[in-house]
């Protein structure tokens, strides 16, 4: 009697993950620069939740901002020389 449940369990479960994996939002993979600041600010919101055990989340947060504030800057910059150097 188990198997059979657990054969069914698994035989709805393992394509539902798969199929709602595929569902999922591709803009910050597909557009990078599309993101204003707010937005990219809201993805390191739950860093916040460091305060919970211990840490300073709101520093934490704030350093993550900065360094990918910084990333993007340097990938903009990346593109940048990139596209220049197609033109030529």
């Amino acid at each position: 009697m188990k198997t059979p449940l657990l054969v069914t369990f698994v035989a709805i479960i393992v394509p539902t993950m798969f199929l709602s994996s595929g569902c999922q939002k591709k803009t910050a993979a597909t557009s990078p620069n599309s993101q204003s600041k707010s937005e990219s600010h809201e993805s390191t919101k739950p860093l916040q939740a460091a305060d919970l055990v211990g840490y300073d989340g709101t520093k934490l947060r704030k350093s993550v901002d900065h360094i990918r504030e910084a990333n993007d800057k340097h990938n903009r910059e990346i593109e940048k020389m990139v596209e220049s150097g197609s033109d030529q």
